[in-house]
Protein backbone atom coordinates (compact mmCIF):
# COMPACT_ATOMS: atom_id res chain seq x y z
CA UNK A 1 0.00 0.00 0.00
CA UNK A 2 1.50 3.19 -0.76
CA UNK A 3 0.48 7.08 -0.93
CA UNK A 4 -0.01 8.33 -5.09
CA UNK A 5 -0.19 11.96 -6.34
CA UNK A 6 -3.38 13.39 -6.37
CA UNK A 7 -4.92 13.58 -9.49
CA UNK A 8 -8.11 15.69 -11.30
CA UNK A 9 -10.53 14.06 -13.39
CA UNK A 10 -8.07 14.35 -16.62
CA UNK A 11 -5.84 12.28 -14.49
CA UNK A 12 -3.74 15.20 -14.14
CA UNK A 13 -1.12 15.92 -11.41
CA UNK A 14 -2.81 18.83 -8.74
CA UNK A 15 -0.51 20.80 -7.26
CA UNK A 16 -0.77 23.06 -4.63
CA UNK A 17 -0.41 27.43 -4.40
CA UNK A 18 3.29 27.01 -4.30
CA UNK A 19 3.95 24.53 -7.08
CA UNK A 20 4.38 21.61 -5.08
CA UNK A 21 2.42 18.03 -6.04
CA UNK A 22 -0.45 17.15 -3.65
CA UNK A 23 0.15 13.94 -1.33
CA UNK A 24 -2.80 11.92 -1.79
CA UNK A 25 -3.64 10.67 1.60
CA UNK A 26 -5.32 7.60 0.77
CA UNK A 27 -3.45 4.43 0.85
CA UNK A 28 -3.74 2.69 -2.98
CA UNK A 29 -2.30 -1.13 -3.30
CA UNK A 30 0.30 -1.46 -5.59
CA UNK A 31 1.60 -4.96 -5.60
CA UNK A 32 2.93 -7.95 -3.57
CA UNK A 33 5.58 -8.27 -1.27
CA UNK A 34 5.49 -12.27 -2.33
CA UNK A 35 7.00 -13.18 -5.85
CA UNK A 36 5.12 -15.20 -8.40
CA UNK A 37 7.37 -17.09 -9.48
CA UNK A 38 10.86 -17.94 -8.64
CA UNK A 39 13.64 -20.78 -9.19
CA UNK A 40 16.96 -21.91 -10.41
CA UNK A 41 18.81 -23.51 -13.28
CA UNK A 42 22.16 -25.34 -11.91
CA UNK A 43 24.39 -27.26 -14.75
CA UNK A 44 26.96 -29.31 -14.19
CA UNK A 45 30.50 -30.22 -16.77
CA UNK A 46 32.99 -32.63 -16.27
CA UNK A 47 35.88 -33.35 -18.28
CA UNK A 48 38.20 -36.12 -17.53
CA UNK A 49 39.32 -34.84 -13.43
CA UNK A 50 38.07 -31.81 -13.94
CA UNK A 51 34.35 -30.78 -13.13
CA UNK A 52 32.42 -26.91 -13.52
CA UNK A 53 29.11 -26.24 -12.34
CA UNK A 54 26.69 -23.08 -11.99
CA UNK A 55 23.96 -21.86 -10.74
CA UNK A 56 21.57 -19.26 -11.32
CA UNK A 57 17.98 -18.05 -9.79
CA UNK A 58 15.00 -15.80 -10.37
CA UNK A 59 13.07 -14.10 -8.96
CA UNK A 60 9.78 -12.18 -10.50
CA UNK A 61 6.67 -10.76 -9.43
CA UNK A 62 7.04 -8.96 -6.11
CA UNK A 63 7.15 -5.55 -5.08
CA UNK A 64 10.25 -3.59 -3.26
CA UNK A 65 9.39 -0.61 -0.81
CA UNK A 66 13.30 1.18 -1.24
CA UNK A 67 14.10 3.42 1.62
CA UNK A 68 17.34 4.08 -0.56
CA UNK A 69 14.79 5.86 -3.19
CA UNK A 70 13.24 7.78 -0.69
CA UNK A 71 16.71 8.97 0.83
CA UNK A 72 18.62 9.83 -2.52
CA UNK A 73 15.11 11.57 -3.66
CA UNK A 74 14.86 13.64 -0.59
CA UNK A 75 18.48 14.56 0.06
CA UNK A 76 18.77 15.08 -3.99
CA UNK A 77 21.48 12.30 -4.22
CA UNK A 78 19.30 10.68 -7.47
CA UNK A 79 19.67 11.18 -10.96
CA UNK A 80 16.13 12.69 -11.28
CA UNK A 81 16.85 15.24 -9.00
CA UNK A 82 19.21 17.04 -11.39
CA UNK A 83 16.14 18.21 -13.80
CA UNK A 84 15.24 22.11 -12.52
CA UNK A 85 17.92 23.11 -10.09
CA UNK A 86 18.79 26.09 -12.32
CA UNK A 87 15.34 27.34 -13.28
CA UNK A 88 12.74 25.32 -10.71
CA UNK A 89 10.26 23.13 -12.16
CA UNK A 90 6.55 23.82 -13.34
CA UNK A 91 4.46 21.06 -13.73
CA UNK A 92 0.48 20.31 -12.94
CA UNK A 93 -2.76 22.22 -12.89
CA UNK A 94 -3.93 23.96 -9.60
CA UNK A 95 -7.30 22.48 -8.09
CA UNK A 96 -9.50 24.94 -10.26
CA UNK A 97 -8.24 22.87 -13.01
CA UNK A 98 -5.86 25.49 -14.94
CA UNK A 99 -2.09 25.16 -15.39
CA UNK A 100 -0.20 25.77 -13.24
CA UNK A 101 2.61 28.23 -13.85
CA UNK A 102 4.29 28.95 -10.20
CA UNK A 103 8.34 27.30 -10.57
CA UNK A 104 8.37 25.39 -7.75
CA UNK A 105 12.32 24.86 -5.81
CA UNK A 106 13.83 22.00 -6.95
CA UNK A 107 14.69 21.15 -3.55
CA UNK A 108 10.74 21.47 -1.85
CA UNK A 109 9.67 19.90 -5.23
CA UNK A 110 11.78 16.32 -4.57
CA UNK A 111 11.14 16.51 -0.85
CA UNK A 112 7.69 16.74 -1.85
CA UNK A 113 7.94 13.69 -3.89
CA UNK A 114 9.53 11.96 -1.67
CA UNK A 115 7.11 11.37 0.39
CA UNK A 116 4.99 10.02 -2.75
CA UNK A 117 5.71 6.49 -1.81
CA UNK A 118 4.25 5.05 -5.10
CA UNK A 119 7.22 6.48 -6.40
CA UNK A 120 9.74 4.47 -3.95
CA UNK A 121 7.92 1.15 -5.19
CA UNK A 122 10.43 -1.05 -6.85
CA UNK A 123 10.08 -3.57 -9.18
CA UNK A 124 11.61 -7.14 -7.30
CA UNK A 125 12.30 -9.01 -10.79
CA UNK A 126 16.18 -10.02 -10.64
CA UNK A 127 17.95 -12.54 -12.02
CA UNK A 128 21.36 -13.79 -10.64
CA UNK A 129 24.61 -15.54 -11.53
CA UNK A 130 24.44 -16.75 -7.85
CA UNK A 131 27.36 -19.66 -7.70
CA UNK A 132 30.28 -21.18 -9.81
CA UNK A 133 32.17 -24.02 -8.89
CA UNK A 134 35.46 -25.22 -10.61
CA UNK A 135 36.98 -28.53 -9.14
CA UNK A 136 39.70 -31.02 -9.75
CA UNK A 137 39.28 -34.58 -8.93
CA UNK A 138 43.02 -36.47 -7.45
CA UNK A 139 41.72 -39.76 -8.60
CA UNK A 140 42.46 -42.88 -6.64
CA UNK A 141 45.10 -43.66 -9.50
CA UNK A 142 46.82 -40.12 -9.07
CA UNK A 143 47.18 -41.07 -5.53
CA UNK A 144 47.99 -44.98 -5.35
CA UNK A 145 51.41 -44.19 -3.10
CA UNK A 146 49.54 -42.10 -0.49
CA UNK A 147 48.30 -44.97 1.57
CA UNK A 148 45.69 -42.33 3.31
CA UNK A 149 43.41 -40.90 1.00
CA UNK A 150 41.49 -42.85 -1.70
CA UNK A 151 40.31 -39.06 -3.80
CA UNK A 152 40.95 -35.35 -2.83
CA UNK A 153 38.30 -33.38 -4.51
CA UNK A 154 39.68 -29.33 -4.39
CA UNK A 155 37.58 -26.54 -5.78
CA UNK A 156 37.37 -22.60 -6.27
CA UNK A 157 34.00 -21.40 -5.66
CA UNK A 158 32.68 -18.07 -6.12
CA UNK A 159 29.05 -17.15 -4.81
CA UNK A 160 26.92 -13.84 -5.66
CA UNK A 161 28.93 -13.24 -8.67
CA UNK A 162 26.83 -11.14 -10.88
CA UNK A 163 23.56 -9.68 -11.41
CA UNK A 164 22.19 -10.54 -15.07
CA UNK A 165 19.02 -8.82 -14.65
CA UNK A 166 17.28 -6.47 -12.15
CA UNK A 167 14.51 -3.64 -12.40
CA UNK A 168 15.49 -1.65 -9.15
CA UNK A 169 17.65 1.40 -9.64
CA UNK A 170 20.63 1.94 -7.18
CA UNK A 171 19.57 -0.87 -4.81
CA UNK A 172 20.50 -5.10 -4.83
CA UNK A 173 16.44 -6.10 -5.17
CA UNK A 174 17.21 -8.97 -2.63
CA UNK A 175 18.80 -5.79 0.44
CA UNK A 176 16.31 -6.62 3.16
CA UNK A 177 15.52 -4.35 6.38
CA UNK A 178 14.79 -7.28 8.46
CA UNK A 179 14.61 -10.93 8.72
CA UNK A 180 11.68 -10.75 10.87
CA UNK A 181 8.29 -11.26 8.29
CA UNK A 182 7.12 -8.63 9.09
CA UNK A 183 9.30 -6.23 7.08
CA UNK A 184 9.25 -8.37 4.13
CA UNK A 185 9.79 -6.60 1.05
CA UNK A 186 11.15 -3.44 2.55
CA UNK A 187 14.80 -2.21 1.96
CA UNK A 188 16.38 -0.16 4.04
CA UNK A 189 19.43 1.18 2.76
CA UNK A 190 21.52 -1.72 3.36
CA UNK A 191 24.15 -2.81 1.92
CA UNK A 192 24.03 -5.66 -1.29
CA UNK A 193 25.33 -9.23 -0.97
CA UNK A 194 29.03 -9.26 -0.72
CA UNK A 195 30.65 -11.29 -3.72
CA UNK A 196 32.73 -13.98 -1.93
CA UNK A 197 35.51 -16.26 -2.72
CA UNK A 198 36.65 -19.54 -1.47
CA UNK A 199 38.41 -22.78 -1.50
CA UNK A 200 36.80 -26.68 -0.59
CA UNK A 201 38.54 -29.18 0.12
CA UNK A 202 36.83 -32.64 0.25
CA UNK A 203 38.91 -35.52 1.38
CA UNK A 204 37.46 -39.65 1.14
CA UNK A 205 40.08 -41.82 3.25
CA UNK A 206 40.47 -45.62 2.98
CA UNK A 207 39.55 -47.47 5.01
CA UNK A 208 40.53 -51.21 5.55
CA UNK A 209 41.15 -53.37 3.36
CA UNK A 210 37.62 -53.32 1.14
CA UNK A 211 38.82 -49.61 0.65
CA UNK A 212 35.88 -48.21 1.22
CA UNK A 213 35.45 -44.10 1.26
CA UNK A 214 34.47 -41.89 4.11
CA UNK A 215 33.85 -38.25 3.09
CA UNK A 216 35.16 -35.72 6.39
Amino acid sequence: MAHDYTYDSKGNVVVDNTGLPIINTALIPVGSVLPTTYGGLRNEFSYKDFNLSFLIDYNYGNKILSATSYYTIYRGLNKMTLAGRETGIITGVTAGGSANTVAADAEDYYQRLSGISKLNVLNGDYIKLRQVTLGYTLSEKALVHIPVFRTIELSLVGRNLLTLMKHSDNIDPEAAFSSNVMYAGIEGTSLPSARTFGINANFKFKSGPASKATTY
